[in-house]
């Protein structure tokens, strides 16, 4: 896996603890080896709705971008719950879930596949249940 260069990361050669062209090296990030699908950016975010100073809705997630960075597949993980939600770019507005899987890129399934029960993706019929662990 050393010898594999990322395909829209330059630079990228499967080591532990790597980090992205100027960002701060990371202890807590690393890659096994088949994770080519790794994600170039993980973000944790916290959504918190008030009405009149009083918390309505508190929404705390992990955000995973893969692919090319100008046009990034975006997944996001509500803690708490089983599965992840997936964005792909470039999918046309109202496209099916037969239309969502056949776009869905594979290294990327992959790595989603070994950290949730469930995968979900967006489709124009809202989010829809790509993968799910037997």
């Amino acid at each position: 896996m050393s010898d594999t260069n990322h395909p829209y990361v330059p630079g990228w050669q499967g080591e532990r603890g790597w980090t992205a062209p100027g960002e701060q090296p990371s202890g807590f990030l690393s890659f096994e080896a088949g994770d080519l699908g790794a994600p170039f950016r993980i973000e944790h975010g916290r959504d918190m709705m008030y009405d009149h100073g009083e918390l309505q809705q508190d929404y705390n997630f992990i955000d995973y971008l893969f692919g090319d960075p100008a046009k990034p597949v975006h997944a996001r993980h509500y803690l708490g719950d089983p599965h992840v939600s997936v964005d792909l770019p470039g999918l046309r507005a109202g496209a099916t879930l037969a239309q969502a899987r056949a776009a869905f890129p594979d290294d990327i399934l992959r790595y989603l596949q070994r950290r949730f029960d469930t995968v979900k993706v967006l489709t124009g019929e809202g989010y829809r249940e790509l993968w799910a662990a037997a």
